[in-house]
């Protein structure tokens, strides 16, 4: 009986945590870098995986699996996302629309004969829209090799909102240009009640059986 419950415990920490999957940046909040003008896509360029040779299913796609596959962008303009002329700094502010466990960030190059890609560039996370409190979970040098994803390693974090600051390109004297962008996830499953009592009931019988064993071997 006590293995049983011990295996049931077990069993119920493990199905908590999800797998990874590939997530959308969701919906721009703020975006310092402006877009580049009329008949050129804005930030929704960047998020909504035009030019991908292949697409997701934001939030249910497994992000290794998707990453793995070989997916690319197309690299044209009109399938990006281009800042404003000549601003090569700033930041982009998106809501992903629930909290999230954060674990990578994955972006495609895009335009202007990569030239234009991100060379240096942040993430930070919050659980405030205004970044009151916020948690750098990482910094970062880009490519310009090619239009394949590229995939950056965050401090894990639990976040609703994400924000990419970016600090220059490779050289273009355009505009900052991004392929697509979007983050692995996984959402913590919050356990029912009852769930609970069995787990403290489980972990209960785990420490007696534990401190019964230990008296039978003093």
């Amino acid at each position: 009986m006590k293995k049983i419950i011990s295996a049931h415990v077990i069993a119920l920490v493990a199905g908590f945590s999800q797998a990874g999957e590939i997530t959308s940046a969701g919906t721009v909040l703020t975006n310092t870098l402006g877009n580049y003008g009329s008949g050129y896509p804005e930030v929704i360029g960047m998020t909504n995986q035009s030019g991908l040779s292949a697409n997701y299913i934001s939030g249910v796609t497994d992000f290794d699996a998707f990453i793995a596959s070989g997916v690319t962008h197309s690299g044209g303009d009109r399938n990006s996302w281009l800042g404003s002329s000549s601003v090569f700094s700033g930041s982009l502010t998106f809501d992903l629309g629930a909290t999230y466990s954060i674990s990578k960030f994955v972006m495609w190059n895009g335009a202007s004969g990569i030239s234009a890609s991100v060379k240096g560039f942040s993430i930070t996370t919050s659980n405030d829209s205004t970044f009151s409190t916020f948690t750098n979970v990482g910094s970062f040098t880009g490519q310009q090799n090619d239009y394949a994803a590229t995939v950056y390693d965050l401090l894990d974090t639990t976040a609703r909102y994400v924000k990419f600051n970016i600090d220059g390109n490779f050289g273009n004297g355009c505009c900052i240009a991004v392929g697509d962008i979007a983050l692995e996830t996984s959402v913590t499953a919050v356990p029912e009640p009852e769930t609970y009592a069995m787990m403290l009931a489980g972990l209960g019988m785990i420490g007696v059986s534990f401190k019964r064993r230990k008296a039978k071997q003093a």
